[in-house]
Formats: structure tokens, C-alpha cells, sequence
């Protein structure tokens, strides 16, 4: 492989053999033991550079490793078994270049670089095929280089070679290899030895550092060139080639490419499609083109060659199945693609099958063959095609025309009648459906014509192939009834079977009862009567159901038209009762309307009887009740007897046979009003028999009393003994109870058992008792009361005693348990007895000493102070005595208050329940109540009252943000207030919609200390937004304003000297977002400095999208001032600033950018920000054009 890319003729050929240092796959040292390897590329940043030749620029490039990554080449084409080479390769923009094999000459497109053994002979492999050659090569020189004649060579290819011992096609298959070539040189000298160089070239920017003969000698293969493992994989140069996308000629200008190729290699022209959109070549670095030149470059390329690969055609044939079918029959259309020529290769892709100008569908190859499976058709003749859309290796092309007779289907018609039958001049319902007969599918349209015999009632469009008329003049009598479909240009006619519709005469049919209304058992009469509807004559025949609902109560034959029948079972209630007459002859069915029947209860009669009567306490009484049905009411009542003494019921009985009976024993002494109450039933009324006076009588009793012992002393137990005695001749033992009294004093109540009652006491104070024994009697026996017994009670010396009293703990909570411990002293020994605990006057408890001391628990005592005692009760042995008061203070019980939020967090608008519950701290117990009131920082959002210690609260008025929740509970008479945590809700913003803000500033620019207006728009599409706009100079706010109709205005006049960038905030709120408006520069003129004028230039006023362009500001004094202005100019496209440069010694500065991007005109400003001496200003702006 021969090194063909250098300083030489426009063919570019060289004879000089190169020497082949490959390593990897990225460096290719070549020609020279001096030239440095260059292993690091550099990507430039944005800065700024000056030199002798640039004033001022900006160089906005990236690694050329990035630009070619982004477009490279896209697809490799299959190999040609004719050479062994792929048939193409494919860019990213689309591009498809072939192998460059035409025989060279002067007026060929396709340069070879290689040779052929024979070129006289046609080209073949590998007998005579050239050493190396093109898929699409560029080459661009710069001359002069360093002023000394050195040549600076840029070198971009993707070329086809053989990896074999000799390099030639002579090492036969297999050694072929294709590689992508990017070669940067400049030679023979030229540069400073170690100086850093800055090469741009389609492909991207580089970084180099000359060698020390003064040179560059970069090359860079990928892919598979020498020294990769053979057989090659044509695919490697396809991810990061570096010469990748195909360049071609740019067609500004003539001359154009020849067809069929995107250049010619012996002709100079421009370039396009870098990536990067940097279709020149140049070179950066001292002195590069000369003493005090440090840039050069071309624009002019040699050698654009590449021949755009030309698909093989193809043959589509089109065959369709079953041709010809009807209507809605599924049709197979196959399409077969082959090469025009036999390849290899079989085609793929898709084909689209038409119906003239019509697709009906597109299917992709398999096999070269594509199968569409259509039901579509309508009927007629139809011209089918199919065509192949090609593919990366074959041309389309397009089936003839085959016909496709398609016939109409045939159909079946059914057809419906209802009702039938139907009566003279009701309205029936004629439904038909009409369906395709197989293999016909789909619904058919078009009309029917329904038809009475050959009569045409009416004719119906149609819908879903169903179609319906209603029609009420058919005669009486019977109608043969068919549907005609009339066919459509898909289906054919067909008519359905015929339906007989029979057309009947109406009738009426009316129905009395009577009586109406009834009462149970009576018998009532129903009478129907059936006529026929006018002008209909005759009398109707035939029988009557009458019903009760839908309960049949008896069918009777009609005679003269008339049914009655007679009926005493309606139970008791509303009855809806109808005759329906079952039609007969000519005469339709007809149902009366329902009369309604009411049945109402029978009254009745109840009498009463007791045996015996009068009777005696516990003796068996037998009440006997008859109940019977009151005329014209017939039948035995059912139900219950109720049985009553007054008020009081005995017992409930159920009548047998319309009677009930009941014995009772239980009365009491006494006379009793006895009734029996009849309950009624559903089919007999209540009623209650007159009053029967039963007497009962009571058997006497004797009491006695006796006392032991008598006398007694006091705290002595003293025995009570009563008996209580049936007086003769009655007999039995009495039962009750009997009452001890000391005069009218109870003294206790006993039960007796078996007679007798006893009853131990010693509380009898001391002296005389008068004692008694009341017997209370009971349900047999009459009650008695003793004689009067004096009982004597003497006095005993008792032992004075001494009582004290503690509490503990003191003070205490509310709640809290607090014991009382009270002691009992006496010199006679240890007291027995009881102490009473007192609380003031209210005695909180007694309890009984043990060794002497008694202690009781309470924590019922309220809040406050409390004087408490201790009595002790004293007995026989022991006086009584109480201990001095002691002061228990009670204290309120503290709390704790919690606070919960939920939703948390929430939306703007939300409903957020706040609960709260107040406990108390221990040692104090209970509920509190009172009040929590629920707060926003300091802000009370409501009180709520306590229920069971907690209380709750909806809110939906919190603000979007954070809030700082608490809840104070307010405390009450028993417990302490407190405050619970804070609780931080988040309340979010509803989603808001879009705004944009607008800003403008009068008058600008303007001077120190002069007001200026700011003047702010805020729009949305959602409506007119509300809230603030916040003006702000850089990072600094110069005041809030409130929206009023949308828009904002401040005036200002404290802007110091200089440039200022204005926006306006828009702060947004729950409906509307939040927006900024674009910056504003405002020019602050000190009057005190001397006014500048600014007016910018352009290298171009139409450029490339993405291409540089330079602007040149010049800031000049206004008269009369003179001198040089200083400081920096911001170039700006519109309102988006480019980037800011400072002025040179002549109040100049240059921008070199590519920022230059959208389609469009572009409007460019330069503004001067002002210096110590100069106020700022704005250049006229300059439109600049940027096409595609």
C-alpha cells in the first residue's frame, strides 16, 4: 500500500515509497526520523486570543473526536463476490457511495490512485484489479507555509487496499481491507520546533506540537488497515471513522459534480457537510504563515471524488387468489421481488400492494415474496399493483397491472312480524335482516321494499343490513307478508319467505261486584260483560276468568255475552279484581279494568263466667270466654282471649272452637274486675266482654314478742323472737315477713321460717324500749302485730379515748389517691370499733379499727382546700372522740397537649383536619374539658371544645407554604392549660399555569439622578394573572409592585452611572406560575463623562447555519470629545448575549463565533457598557442571514 496522499499533482500520485509504521489503530508515522508522534488531541475551550493578524476572537471548537462520533458512516452494503470488497458504505446524512473502479483518464470523475497490470483490459480480480482504491476521498494544501515554501497537506479518505505480504490484489482473497484515513502534514519545514500548533479541518479541531525539523506528520487509519488480523471486518470503520461523513462539492456554484458523482478529482472547489460545520482547512501558531502570521487557511479542496452507488434493478410479478371472487371474499394477493440480473443476493424490504391510486396495504419481504390478504373489494374490475420500495442493496419497482374481477354476493332476507296477531288498526312492527351468502362476507346496504301480497307497503333504507317499518292499515283478517331486497352494486336481490299476519276484531270487557264493600264470609257477585269496539257487530262468545290479581277465581262461559259468578272466600282486605275474556271467532281477547274489592272485618261479641265466685285467697277460679261473629259476618273467630284483673292480664288463651277457658289461684284478697279482651284477627274485629266481679277473702293471724336478756345493759346483744299464728278454725303456716319496732322505730325486718322471726340487736340506747312484732301479712294470711314488750336498757362504765389523723401525700393532685390514717389511744387498752372519715360535714367513710388504726384511700377529693377529720364512734368499753382538722390542699392536675395534621403535606385549597387530645400528667387522672384553641404561629385559626379530651378541626384556608401549627389547651377548674408541640405543615401550590413576563424601560438610555419607568406585563392563556412583580437590578431589588389589570409600572431615578440589567419577577400564586422577563440593559449616562456612539460591522450578511462569522464593534466619542473609549462591548442576537470582549488601543473588538445557528434573520447589536470617562451605547442593529 503506497502513501498517494501528499503535495503533489492534482491526481495525487507519488512514487516514492513510504515506510509503513502502523500502531494500533490510531498513529501512522511516516517519511521522517524526526517528525514527533502525536498521541493526544486536545479539545479548545471558549477563550480569548490575540495576535498580529486577529484582534480579537473567539474560537468555539470541540475534540475532533466528538465531531466525527456525532455523523460518521451508517451501514455497510454487502460484498461483491466479483472483487471481495462491501458494495457500498452509507453516512448519516443518507449518502450511499459505491467502489470508485472506472478506468482512469482525464475526463473520468474517478480518480484511481492505484494502478492496473493491463489497463487496456476491463477490470477484473484479482488478475488485473489496481493496488488500492476509493470509496470517497478529499485532499486541501496550504503553500508558504512559515514564509519559507513549506506545504501544509490535510488528507480524508475511506479507501479499500490489501492487507497481504505484497500489498497488491496479487495476495488474493481475503487480504482485501477497507480503511477510514485522516493525515495531517506539513513539511519539508516550516514551524517552530516545539511550538504548539492548532489544526481545524471538517473533522474537528487538533492540537500538535512541531517536530524539531519544523514539521507535522500525522496519520490516523481505522478500520482494518496493515497489521490488523485478517480476514477484514468491513463493519470496524463504520463506529468512530474519522473521515466520516462523505464531504461533497458545495452546489453553490458551477461547477457541478458530474451525474453520478459527488465531485471530480481534477477539479478545486469548496466543500460541505463537516459536522462541525468547518468546511475549510486551517492551521493556528507562531509565525505559521510568516513573520508576525499566525493563521492560515483554505477553503479549496482537490481531489473530491466519490461515486454514488447505483442499486441493482428488480422485478416485481403479482399474482391474486381466488380471481374472480365476490363481494367480501378474503382475496390472496403475492408479490415476488428478484433481481433484474442474477445476484446473490435476494432483496428485502417491503411491498406496497394498490388498487390504483389506492394502497391497501404494505408487507414486508420474506424470502422475496410478500402476501396480502384483503376482504376490501368492491364489486367490479379493479387494477392491482404491487410495488417493491427498495432497498440499501436493490432498486423498487412496480408489478403490470392485474385485473380483479370481483361479483356481487348473494344475500338471504328473513322478516318478521309483530305482534301477531295483531287487532285492526294497531300498529305492526315488519323487521327484516338481510346477510351475505358465504363466501361472500360483509354487511349489505341498499333497500327494502316490504310488500302484502304484491301490494308494496313501504320501502326502508337499510342500517347494519337491518331494516323496519311500522304499519296500521292492514284489514281484518289474514295478510301474506314479504321483504324484497333490491340489491347494491356488492350484493344481489333476494326476498324472504312469506309470514302470514292474522288481523283481528278488539272487545271490551267490563266486570261490577257487588256488594262493595263486604265483610268477611259474605257473599259477593261478580259480573262480567264483553262487547265488541265499535263498528264491530255481534255477540262475542266464549268464556270469562274472573281473577283476584293474578289468582284465578273461577272461569264461566259467556251467555249473551254476559259471565257472573258468586263468591264468600275473599279474605278480609283490598282485592284488584279483573275479568279477562279469552277471545273467540272473530273477536280479539280483552281484559276488564281492575275494580278494586274491599273485605272488611266482622265485628263480634265475647262473654264471661268465674267458678266459683265468691272465693277464697289461693283457692282455683276457672274464667271461661265465648267469642262469636256478628251478622252479616259469619265463621268462628280465631286468635287469643286475653284475660284481665283491671289492668292486670291473668293470661292469654287461643279460642278452640271459638271458646277459651283459664284457672287462676293467684288472687289476691279482695274484690277483682275481671274482663275477657278478644285480640281480633285478620278476618274479625276486637272486642271485649262486659265486667264480672270476683270477691276473695284473706285468713286472720295472732303475733307474740319475746326479748332475752331483759333487762340488758347498753351495746348488749339483745334477741328478738317472733311467731306469727293462724287463728282457728284456719289452719297452715304463715309466710311474710315481720318488722321489729322500738315505738315507731324500725328496728329490722325478718322473713319468717316456718312460723317464726328473730332478730339480735345491740344498739338500744340506754333506758326503757317499747318492742313490738308487726306481721305484714301475705297473699293467704291478714297481717297482725304483737303485743307491746318493755325492754330495759341499763348503762355500762366506758374508757375515754384519743383520735389523730394524718394525710398523705399532702399537697396532692386531682385524681391523685390520698390516704387518711387515723389512730385510736386509750389508757384502758386498744379501742375496737369504727372511725368515720369526715370531708367538712360529708362523711367520706367508716371503717373499722384494726390494733387500734384505721386508714382509708379517696381520690375523689376536688381541687382546693379541705378540713378533714377523723371521728371515732365509741362503744360500750370505749368513749367516743374525733381528732383535730387537718388542711388537705388539692392542686390542679397538669397536662400535656398533642397535635397531629392530616393531610400532611397538603394542596392549596385542601382540607386538613388538625385533632388534638389534652391527657393528664401523672399523678393526675381523669378527662380534662374545656377548650383547645388550634393556632397558626400567632394566628388563632378557631376554639373547639374538648369531648372525651380531644377536639378536632377541618380547615381547607391555609396558605401555600410552611406553617408552624400549634394547639393551647385552654385548662379548667381541675386541670392546667398547656400547648402541644409544633407541628410544621407544608401546604403545596396547586398546579399553576404558564405566564410570561414582559419588561421595557423609559427613557433609555438615560442620566444620573433622571427617573426612569419600568414598565412589566404578565400574560398567561389561562386568564389575567394577579399578585406582585418584583423588579430587580442583577441580583438586587429595587421594589415589589402589585399587579393591577396584569401589568406593573415603577419610576426610579437612583440607577447609578453605567449598565444595568433589569428584569421583572413575576412571584406567581396558586393559579399562576411564576415567570421572569427577559433582561433589559439600561444605559445610566453620567452627565459629568463625555457620550460615545457604537457601530458595528459583519464579515458576512448571509452565513451557513453554524458557520463563523466575525463582528467588529468601534466605539467611538461623541463631539466634541476626543480620545480612545475603554472597557468591555457585549455582542447580542436579539435579546441572547454572544459573549463580551474588551476594546483594544483603538476602541475596537472582533468576535469570531459559529453561535450562529437557526435558520432565519438574525438581528446583532453591539453595546458599549461605558468606562470612567464614557457613558455606554448601542450600535444600529445588523441583520445577519443564516440558511440552511
Amino acid at each position: 500500500m503506497r502513501d498517494r496522499s501528499y503535495l503533489g499533482d492534482q491526481r495525487g500520485r507519488n512514487d516514492h515509497p513510504d515506510r509503513r509504521h502502523l500502531l494500533g489503530h490510531s498513529i501512522f508515522i511516516q517519511n521522517s526520523t524526526h517528525d514527533m508522534e502525536i498521541t493526544q488531541m486536545k479539545a479548545l475551550t471558549l477563550k480569548w486570543c490575540l495576535s498580529l493578524a486577529v484582534l480579537a476572537c473567539v474560537v468555539f471548537a470541540a475534540g475532533w473526536a466528538s465531531a466525527q462520533n456525532a455523523q460518521g458512516l451508517a451501514a455497510v452494503g454487502a460484498i461483491n463476490p466479483a472483487n471481495g470488497y462491501p458494495r457500498w458504505y452509507l453516512d448519516k446524512n443518507g449518502l450511499q457511495l459505491g467502489q470508485c473502479l472506472d478506468a482512469a483518464n482525464p475526463a473520468d470523475p474517478c480518480v484511481l490512485a492505484g494502478t492496473f497490470p493491463n489497463p487496456a483490459q476491463p477490470i477484473s480480480f484479482p488478475n488485473n484489479f489496481p493496488d488500492e482504491f476509493f470509496y470517497w476521498r478529499t485532499t486541501a494544501d496550504i503553500a508558504n507555509i512559515g514564509g519559507v515554501g513549506g506545504r501544509a497537506l490535510l488528507v480524508m479518505s475511506t479507501q479499500g487496499a490489501f492487507g497481504g505480504a505484497t500489498g497488491t490484489a496479487a495476495d488474493g482473497a481475503g487480504a482485501q481491507i477497507v480503511f477510514a484515513r485522516y493525515r495531517v502534514r506539513v513539511r519539508p519545514n516550516g514551524l517552530v520546533p516545539g511550538a504548539t500548533y492548532t489544526v481545524t479541518g471538517p473533522f474537528g479541531v487538533q492540537s500538535f506540537v512541531a517536530a524539531a525539523t519544523g514539521t507535522i506528520n500525522f496519520t490516523i487509519d481505522q478500520g482494518c488497515p496493515l497489521g490488523v488480523p485478517l480476514p477484514c471486518n468491513f463493519a470496524s470503520v463504520l463506529p468512530t471513522t474519522n473521515a466520516g461523513p462523505f464531504l461533497t462539492w458545495d452546489p453553490a456554484a458551477p461547477p457541478l459534480p458530474t451525474p453520478g458523482f459527488i465531485g471530480d478529482g481534477l477539479l478545486t472547489h469548496t466543500i460541505t457537510g463537516s459536522p462541525s460545520n468547518t468546511n475549510f482547512f486551517r492551521i493556528q501558531g507562531p509565525n505559521v504563515g510568516g513573520s508576525g502570521v499566525n493563521v492560515v487557511e483554505t477553503n479549496l479542496f482537490v481531489n473530491v471524488i466519490g461515486k454514488i452507488y447505483v442499486r441493482p434493478a428488480t422485478s416485481t410479478t403479482l399474482n391474486s387468489t381466488p380471481n374472480p371472487s365476490v363481494f367480501g371474499q378474503a382475496v390472496t394477493l403475492t408479490a415476488t421481488v428478484a433481481p433484474a440480473l442474477a445476484d446473490p443476493l435476494a432483496p428485502t424490504g417491503s411491498v406496497t400492494f394498490k388498487d390504483g391510486a389506492t394502497t391497501l396495504g404494505t408487507v414486508a419481504l420474506v424470502n422475496g415474496s410478500a402476501s396480502l390478504v384483503t376482504s376490501a373489494l368492491a364489486a367490479g374490475a379493479h387494477s392491482l399493483t404491487a410495488s417493491y420500495g427498495g432497498d440499501l442493496e436493490f432498486a423498487a419497482s412496480t408489478s403490470a397491472v392485474r385485473t380483479q374481477t370481483v361479483n356481487p354476493g348473494q344475500t338471504t332476507t328473513t322478516l318478521t312480524s309483530t305482534p301477531n296477531p295483531s287487532l285492526a288498526g294497531q300498529a305492526v312492527t315488519l323487521s327484516t335482516t338481510v346477510t351475505a351468502v358465504a363466501p361472500a362476507v360483509g354487511v349489505p346496504t341498499g333497500t327494502v321494499t316490504f310488500k302484502d301480497g304484491a301490494t308494496a307497503l313501504a320501502t326502508v333504507t337499510l342500517v347494519n343490513g337491518s331494516a323496519s317499518t311500522s304499519i296500521s292499515t292492514l284489514a281484518v283478517g289474514s295478510h301474506s307478508i314479504t321483504a324484497v331486497y333490491n340489491g347494491s352494486p356488492n350484493f344481489q336481490t333476494s326476498t324472504s319467505p312469506a309470514v302470514t299476519q292474522v288481523v283481528n276484531s278488539p272487545t271490551t270487557t267490563s266486570l261490577t261486584s257487588t256488594p262493595n264493600p263486604s265483610v268477611k264470609g259474605q257473599t259477593v257477585t261478580l259480573t262480567a260483560t264483553v262487547s265488541p269496539v265499535p263498528p264491530a257487530v255481534g255477540v262475542p262468545t266464549g268464556t270469562v276468568t274472573f281473577k283476584d290479581g293474578a289468582t284465578s277465581l273461577g272461569t264461566v262461559t259467556l251467555v249473551n255475552g254476559s259471565a257472573s259468578l258468586t263468591i264468600s272466600t275473599l279474605a278480609v282486605g283490598s282485592h284488584s279484581l279483573t275479568a279477562a275474556y279469552s277471545g273467540g271467532g272473530n273477536f280479539q281477547a280483552s281484559t276488564s279494568a281492575a275494580i278494586t274489592q274491599t273485605v272488611n272485618q266482622g265485628s263480634t261479641s265475647t262473654s264471661l263466667t268465674s267458678t266459683p265466685n265468691p272465693s277464697t285467697v289461693g283457692q282455683t277460679v276457672t274464667l271461661t270466654a265465648t267469642v262469636s261473629a256478628t251478622s252479616p259476618a259469619s265463621g268462628v273467630p280465631t286468635g287469643t282471649v286475653t284475660f284481665r284483673d283491671g289492668g292486670t292480664s291473668l293470661g292469654v288463651v287461643t279460642l278452640v272452637n271459638g271458646s277459651a277457658s283459664l284457672t287462676v289461684s293467684t288472687l289476691a284478697t279482695g274484690n277483682h274486675s275481671l274482663t275477657a279482651i278478644y285480640s281480633g284477627s285478620a278476618d274479625f274485629l276486637s272486642s271485649t266482654s262486659p265486667i264480672v266481679i270476683q270477691a276473695v277473702n284473706l285468713l286472720s293471724t295472732s303475733t307474740s314478742l319475746t326479748s332475752t336478756p331483759n333487762p340488758s345493759t347498753t351495746g348488749q346483744a339483745v334477741t328478738l323472737t317472733a311467731t306469727v299464728s293462724p287463728v282457728p278454725p284456719a289452719s297452715g303456716v304463715p309466710t311474710g315477713t315481720v318488722t321489729f319496732r322500738d315505738g315507731n322505730a324500725s328496728l329490722g325486718t325478718v322473713t319468717l321460717v316456718n312460723g317464726s322471726a328473730s332478730l339480735n340487736i345491740s344498739s338500744l340506747a340506754l333506758g326503757s324500749h317499747s318492742l313490738t312484732a308487726v306481721y305484714s301479712g301475705s297473699a293467704t294470711f291478714a297481717g297482725s302485730t304483737s303485743p307491746v314488750v318493755t325492754q330495759v336498757v341499763n348503762a355500762p362504765a366506758a374508757a375515754a379515748t384519743s383520735t389523730s389523723l394524718n394525710t398523705t401525700p399532702n399537697p396532692s393532685s386531682l385524681g391523685q389517691a390520698v390516704t387518711l390514717s387515723s389512730t385510736v389511744t386509750s389508757n384502758a387498752g386498744v379501742p375496737t370499733g369504727t372511725v368515720t372519715f369526715k370531708d367538712g360535714a360529708t362523711t367520706l367513710g367508716t371503717v373499722t379499727l384494726v390494733n387500734g388504726s384505721a386508714s382509708l384511700n379517696i381520690s375523689t377529693l376536688a381541687v382546693g382546700s379541705h378540713s378533714l377529720i377523723a371521728a371515732f364512734n365509741g362503744n360500750a368499753s370505749f368513749a367516743a372522740s374525733a381528732s383535730a382538722a387537718r388542711t388537705q390542699t388539692v392542686n390542679a392536675g397538669n397536662t400535656t397537649t398533642s397535635l397531629t395534621a392530616t393531610p400532611n403535606p397538603s394542596t392549596a385549597s385542601q382540607t386538613v383536619t388538625l385533632s388534638s387530645t389534652v391527657s393528664p400528667v401523672a399523678p393526675a387522672t381523669g378527662t380534662p374539658t374545656g377548650t383547645v384553641t388550634f393556632k397558626d404561629g400567632a394566628t388563632t385559626l378557631s376554639t373547639v371544645t374538648l369531648v372525651n379530651g380531644s377536639a378536632s378541626l377541618n380547615i381547607s384556608t391555609l396558605a401555600a407554604g410552611s406553617h408552624a401549627l400549634t394547639a393551647v389547651y385552654s385548662g379548667d377548674a381541675s386541670f392546667n392549660g398547656s400547648t402541644s408541640p409544633t407541628v410544621t405543615q407544608v401546604v403545596n401550590a396547586a398546579a399553576a399555569a404558564a405566564t410570561s413576563t414582559s419588561l421595557t424601560s423609559t427613557p433609555n438610555p438615560s442620566t444620573v439622578g433622571q427617573a426612569v419607568t419600568l414598565s412589566s406585563t404578565v400574560t398567561s392563556s389561562a386568564g389575567v394573572p394577579a399578585g406582585t412583580v418584583t423588579f430587580r437590578d442583577g441580583a438586587t431589588t429595587l421594589a415589589t409592585v402589585t399587579l393591577v389589570n396584569g401589568s406593573a409600572s415603577l419610576s426610579i431615578s437612583t440607577l447609578a452611572a453605567g449598565s444595568h440589567s433589569l428584569t421583572a419577577v413575576y412571584s406567581g400564586n396558586a393559579s399562576f406560575a411564576a415567570s421572569t422577563s427577559p433582561t433589559v440593559t439600561q444605559i445610566v449616562n453620567n452627565p459629568n463623562v463625555a457620550g460615545t456612539t457604537t457601530s458595528l460591522t459583519t464579515s458576512a450578511s448571509t452565513i451557513k447555519s453554524a458557520n463563523f462569522i466575525t463582528l467588529t464593534a468601534t466605539v467611538s466619542p461623541a463631539p466634541p470629545a476626543v480620545g480612545t473609549p475603554t472597557g468591555s462591548v457585549s455582542f447580542f442576537d436579539g435579546t441572547i448575549l454572544l459573549a463580551t470582549g474588551p476594546l483594544n488601543a483603538s476602541g475596537q473588538v472582533s468576535l469570531i463565533t459559529r453561535r450562529l445557528q437557526t435558520v432565519g434573520p438574525h438581528s446583532i447589536t453591539a453595546v458599549y457598557n461605558g468606562g470612567a470617562n464614557f457613558t455606554g451605547s448601542t450600535s444600529p442593529a445588523v441583520i445577519v442571514t443564516v440558511t440552511p
